[in-house]
Order: C-alpha cells, then structure tokens, then sequence
C-alpha cells in the first residue's frame, strides 16, 4: 500500500497588524485583537492560544485576547475568522482538519480553506494514540488485533468528536486490518477519557496529551501511536509503523492562518512573532509536557503541507468502503 502520511490537526487564522512600522493605518493600535478559538478553555488549542497572545501583542503594539467560541467541531469559530476584515483585529485557532480533512467529511462549509485563508506559520504538532481501559485485560496492540477480530463487541472506539481527525485515523486502522470499526462520538475529549476509564467504550483514538495522565495511573493502556517512531512522553508505546503499517502515520499540527487579502507584511511579521514565541525554552517545555511539539514554519511551507495533506485525505476516505458525509 502506498504510504500516506498524514498531519491531521488544527489551525490558527490569524489577521493583525505589526506595531513595527507595518500596515499602521489599517487599524486602531489602542484597540485589542483577538485570537478566537473554537473550543473551551481549558484545552490544548486554548493552551497554545494564550502561549502565543503575550509575543503577539508586543508584535501589535496591542492587547490580544483569547475568545473562545466553541461549536461545531471548531467551524462556528473559522466561519467568524473567515468573514472577518483582514485589518489585525481577529486572529483563531483551530484544528488544522478544519482546512484539510472537513471539506471531505462534512457537506455543509461556510468556508473555502485555501481560498478564505492565507498560511503565516505552522505552530505545534503532536500524536495519536490508540488506547483501552486497563480492566480489559489488552496488553499490546496484537492483544487488541486479535479481540477486535474474534469480538464484534470490541469494534465500537471513541474519539473526542465525529467527523475529527482522531474518527478518521479509528476507521481506517479498521480498514487496513480488515475489521470494520465502529465510532463512538463524544463531546470533547475529557468525556471519552470518561468513558474510556470506566469501560463504556472498548478503546479510543486520541491525542496523547490527552492520554499521557491516565496512562500514568494505570488507569488506560496506550497500544500504539499513529506515528514512524516512539513519543519520549510514552516512551514504552511503540509506534504503528514498527508494528508494520506504516500507512497509518497520522500527526496533528496546529497552524497560523490569516484571512485572504492579509498584507504580506503583516504575515511576515506574524510569522516572526509565532516563531521567536516557540523557540523559547519555557514554551517549549509547557508544550511538550501537553504532549505537542513546537514547530514553526515559513508561510510557503505551510501552505505546502496543508494542501498536500489535503489530497491525502481524500485518498484515505476514498479507500473507506461505504463512507458518506455527515
């Protein structure tokens, strides 16, 4: 099979304004700018949101807020980036499946995610991992091959939303071991962990910075993660490709966009202010203790790699027997 690899995460659109001489009347310095992002506090996109804000209103010469606007699997929030003025008033975070995975599984969008955004900066990345409750008695991942294919009871897995990136990576791992899987939608994360714990569900696909407490208390067994090699948060968790199916590296990503029609300066300097904000070591450290890595980019890169996994996941829905949109 040939090989995809896939960064499924989230993004952050971003319009501003550079206090540094650039694009200065577009908008009122003493006015605030706002990061919005489409989940509640709390989470790791609100985490890297309010990482970012103090480096990017030194950027602005401006207050930046976080305002969440949770909804919709982040869309509410990218539909009131993408209809907003390009002045350097409205930034958002978001999934980055929202531009590369959402035209493909849901049949509504507001939004055209290379048309309605330009790329400024990619800023995280992280793993997936597959997970079962401890009390199942699932050892490894050919413990969990073997009762998925002898239990139809043991098909059903969680995710923290359907539709998401994590939904996806569940059915086509049953895809490629030839045993249809069967979703279980939450509303976040914090309630499949729920779930999960207490056995309510036979196993889960998540992001690891979502599993790595509950692995730590015995509470849940991490199986695999979706990546070519070990995470050193779970350094005992092998990864899917040494298990022999690299086609299912699947990687989350966070990343700063703009709104279209964004002066090329203003992304410049928001591309710098992303970046001097993730080399810095106590960011680095907050963030890998979340599970995510820092990791910038230049806009064209960004671009690059959105489009390009763009196309990959099309090709992993089209190789999904009998899928439709939601």
């Amino acid at each position: 099979m040939k090989k995809i690899k896939i960064n499924v995460g989230a993004a952050i659109i971003t319009s501003f304004l550079c206090a540094g001489g650039v694009g200065t009347a577009q908008a009122d310095s003493a006015a605030s700018a706002r990061i919005l992002v489409g989940f509640p506090a709390g989470g790791n996109v609100d985490l890297v949101a309010r990482l970012i804000a103090p480096d990017l209103s030194k950027a602005l010469g401006r207050p930046v807020i976080v305002d969440n606007r949770p909804g919709a699997s982040g869309r509410l929030a990218i539909n009131l980036a993408t209809t907003s003025a390009p002045d350097g008033s409205t930034f958002i975070l978001t999934p980055g499946v929202a531009l590369t995975l959402y035209p493909h599984t849901f049949t509504e969008l507001r939004y055209e995610p290379f048309k309605d955004l330009a790329p400024v900066s990619n800023a995280v990345n992280w793993n997936l991992g597959l997970a079962v409750p401890s009390s199942s008695g699932i050892k490894n991942f050919a413990d969990y091959v073997q009762s998925i294919k002898a239990d139809p009871n043991q098909t059903f897995f969680a995710s923290s939303s359907t539709g998401s990136g994590q939904h996806l990576a569940g059915l086509y791992l049953g895809q490629t071991l030839g045993v249809a899987l069967e979703h279980v939608g939450y509303k976040g994360a914090s309630e499949a962990i729920v779930a999960l714990v207490g056995a309510q569900v036979p196993a889960a696909v998540l992001n690891i910075g979502e599993l790595i407490q509950q692995s730590e208390t015995g509470k849940i067994k991490v199986l695999a993660l979706f990546d070519s090699k070990r995470d050193p948060l779970l350094p005992d968790t092998p990864s899917i490709a040494e298990l022999g199916y690299p086609q299912l590296e699947i990687n989350g990503w966070l990343a700063f966009y703009a709104p279209a029609g964004t002066q090329p300066e203003l992304v410049q300097a928001a591309q710098a202010s992303i970046a001097t904000t993730l080399n810095n070591a106590a960011v680095k450290e907050k963030l890998r203790l979340a599970g995510m890595q820092s990791a910038s980019s230049t806009p064209e890169e960004l671009d690059a790699k959105g489009k390009k996994e763009f196309e990959h996941w099309q090709t992993v829905i089209q190789s999904l027997p009998n899928f439709s949109k939601f």
